[in-house]
C-alpha cells in the first residue's frame, strides 16, 4: 500500500507527515494487501482565520473494486486525520466484507457435483449427441 500526502494552502512538518503515514498503516494494515494506494490531501479552508477548517480528503484505490473517498473537517490537523483514518478503515472493511459475502452467496447457488462421477455424466451427455453427424 502506497501512501501519498499532499497539502494545499498550508505547510505541515515532516513529523506530521510521518504521523499521517503511520496512522494510516495502523488503521488500514489488515487490508493493506487489497489497497493499492492512499492519497491524502490536507487543506486549510479558512486560512489564518481559525475555526473548524482543517480539511482532510482520502482517496483509497482498492484492487479490483471501486475507489473509496473519505472527507472530514476539524479544527486540529491530527484530529481530522484520525477521524478520516478511522472512517476509511471502517468503510474499506465494510465494502470488502460485503463483496466477500456476495461472492459466497453466488458460489452457494452454483450447482455442485459433490461425490458424483463427473466423467460419467459428461460421457452420457456426449453419447446423447454422438449420432448428430448421421442425422445430417
Amino acid at each position: 500500500m502506497k501512501i501519498i500526502v499532499n497539502v494545499r494552502r498550508l505547510k505541515i512538518s515532516a513529523e506530521l507527515k510521518k504521523y499521517i503515514k503511520r496512522r494510516l498503516q495502523f488503521a488500514l494494515g489488515s487490508r493493506s494487501d487489497q489497497i493499492q494506494r492512499v492519497e491524502v490531501v490536507l487543506s486549510d479552508l479558512n486560512g489564518p482565520k481559525g475555526g473548524e477548517d482543517k480539511h482532510c480528503r482520502m482517496l483509497l484505490k482498492l484492487e479490483g473494486h471501486q475507489d473509496v473517498v473519505i472527507e472530514d473537517v476539524d479544527s486540529e490537523m491530527q484530529a481530522v486525520v484520525d477521524k478520516a483514518a478511522n472512517r476509511a478503515s471502517l468503510t474499506v472493511t465494510k465494502r470488502l466484507d460485503r463483496l466477500r459475502h456476495k461472492a459466497k452467496r453466488f458460489r452457494k447457488r452454483l450447482p455442485s457435483f459433490g461425490n458424483m462421477n463427473r466423467d460419467r455424466y459428461m460421457q452420457e451427455d456426449f453419447e446423447e449427441f454422438s449420432d448428430w453427424e448421421a442425422q445430417l
